[in-house]
């Protein structure tokens, strides 16, 4: 019975500790439920990147099934196949990706939605880019053979850059449009849903062009969204904790605290923010 009794009080008081949180943030019972599957799917990526990684770096696992893996992309393509790929993969580019950011960031802003969301997906990409370049040259991993390659790349291969950089901006872009611009659950699921299948597409291209083994594009992708979901999580929870128009709290650091967080959450349109928050 005692042992029943805290059982009880341990869930009272963690229930009390989750409404809390979710009052504090202004949360509905669905956005704390969707900041919970957010937090559950950061978890699996950096769970799923690790043990990619491992199998990597110690050669068993996943790793020895590479080369048949990637023998059936590159015996099952075809002009039209090898066309396509080469023009999707120019996608996962770096420079086109900061581009798109850019233009997303700007665009995101123009209707109304604060600066930490509106710059979330640059964010990421740096995120990404970074963490990607640091595993690049750990790991140092030999890309498949010349033979297998058909286009010229000469970093190392785990993990992908492209896998990396593109589920960082397109993930990420996703969400800030799922969380602060779109309304209905259909329109979300829809965008989420073809950022998905993008960020897979450019994946796939690396396999199909030779240029990469599949766990590196595996590695790339649970890169990419863990760097997605950090910088979306954490963009939404500063939006929620630094309300517009707040009173600074006393003391130099916690006004220069709430400065920061108020130049974060500014937004083009005041009345149009507060719209598009109150649902999430």
């Amino acid at each position: 019975m005692e042992a029943a009794s805290r059982l009880v009080g341990l869930a009272r008081w963690c229930a009390t500790g989750v409404d809390r949180t979710r009052a504090w943030l202004g949360l509905t019972w669905r956005g704390l439920c969707a900041l919970g599957a957010g937090i559950v799917a950061l978890a699996a990526a950096v769970m799923v990147l690790g043990g990619v990684a491992e199998d990597v770096t110690q050669h068993n696992g996943l790793a020895t099934s590479d080369a048949a893996h990637l023998r059936f992309f590159t015996d099952h393509r075809p002009d039209l196949v090898i066309r396509a790929a080469r023009i999707v993969t120019d996608l996962g580019g770096v420079f086109v990706l900061a581009l798109i950011a850019v233009a997303a960031g700007l665009f995101l802003w123009y209707r109304g939605v604060p600066l930490v969301a509106a710059a979330a997906p640059a964010f990421a990409l740096a995120v990404g880019a970074t963490l990607a370049d640091i595993g690049k040259q750990v790991v140092d991993r030999a890309r498949p053979g010349v033979g297998l390659r058909l286009i010229a790349e000469g970093e190392p291969s785990f993990p992908s850059g492209h896998a990396t950089d593109s589920a960082a901006v397109f993930l990420t872009l996703g969400l800030v449009l799922a969380v602060f611009v779109l309304r209905r659950p259909l329109a979300r699921l829809a965008t989420l849903a073809a950022s998905g299948l993008l960020v897979a597409a450019i994946g796939v291209t690396r396999l199909v062009l030779g240029v990469h083994w599949p766990t590196d594009v595996l590695a790339g992708w649970a890169l990419g969204a863990t760097a997605a979901l950090m910088v979306s999580i954490a963009a939404t929870l500063v939006t929620r904790a630094v309300p517009p128009g707040s009173q600074p709290a006393a003391g130099r650091v916690r006004r220069a605290a709430h400065g920061l967080g108020q130049l974060l959450t500014t937004a083009r349109s005041p009345a149009h923010r507060e719209g598009t928050l109150r649902a999430a």
